[in-house]
């Protein structure tokens, strides 16, 4: 985690005026985040103010707005990205993700974000980050998983292929483990789980998600190895997105033989 030291670093110039700000506005970390302007959780002001996480422009332009000031935020923001580099977009992603009222995943090779659990979380980021980043990144990941559990949840239907479910993670007790939430899931009213069955037609590209929101376009985020995943806010592609996620989905096996499928797998390990 960076160092909260003004002096060294612009994220904490950027963290140290966040909560200064939202203390001389007399507002809670959930007071503001929950602003219409802003619409993140209390928890990620939080991450943000003790650099767990980095800011994105879209937060940086709501807090402005929040917090009537001019262009403040947003200038931090541009400074500290022309230092550091932008952000993933995964911080952006999921900031839009607190958002949605709808979320349609396809995912390819592995059990999508939404739905792992935190030993199947570790063996995937493990093998690719340094070991004390990894515990940040795992808490990070459950900690997006809360939308699926408030009073207003999104509607989420998930596409897995069949190989994502069948490819052991780690090692067998923390597949099991996996597969098992994966059920218990799947069972929420608001989750659809379904499997696309490795005989299927091979789609063309990788795993990527569409984003439903009540008052304003669909978005798409398309994965990427290497920090390389993007936001696509165009319509036309977000339109095609949508034709190819429909084309998938027609390939996918009924609710009941998805979830007879994963059970079947689990009970094989």
């Amino acid at each position: 985690m960076p160092e909260l030291d003004p002096k060294k670093s612009l994220q904490a110039v950027y963290a140290r005026a966040l909560a200064r700000e939202r203390t001389r506005a007399k507002l809670t970390q959930d007071q503001l985040g929950g602003h219409p302007a802003i619409m993140v959780s209390g928890k990620l002001i939080g991450h943000v103010e003790n650099c767990r996480r980095p800011p994105t422009i879209r937060l940086s332009t709501g807090l402005d707005k929040a917090l009537d000031l001019e262009e403040f935020f947003e200038s931090l923001y541009i400074h500290w990205a022309d230092e550091e580099g932008p952000p993933s977009a995964i911080w952006e992603y999921s900031e839009l993700e607190h958002q949605a009222n709808s979320i349609k995943v396809y995912a390819q090779s592995t059990i999508c974000g939404l739905l792992q659990n935190e030993d199947y979380a570790r063996e995937i980021f493990k093998r690719a980050h340094r070991e004390e980043r990894v515990g940040e990144l795992v808490a990070a990941r459950i900690a997006r998983q809360e939308i699926l559990h408030r009073d207003d949840p999104p509607w989420l239907v998930v596409l897995i292929e069949e190989t994502a479910i069948r490819r052991v993670v780690g090692d067998r007790e923390v597949m099991r483990r996996q597969l098992a939430h994966l059920l218990t899931l799947a069972a929420e009213p608001n989750i659809t789980v379904l499997v696309v069955p490795s005989g299927a037609p091979v789609f063309p590209g990788g795993a990527f998600t569409l984003l439903g929101f009540p008052d304003s376009p669909d978005v798409a985020f398309v994965e990427a190895v290497g920090g390389h995943s993007q936001i696509v806010d165009n319509r036309a592609q977000v339109r095609e997105l949508a034709v190819l996620y429909d084309r998938i989905s027609s390939e996918a096996l009924p609710v009941a033989d998805s979830e007879k499928l994963i059970r079947g797998v689990l009970e094989d390990l």
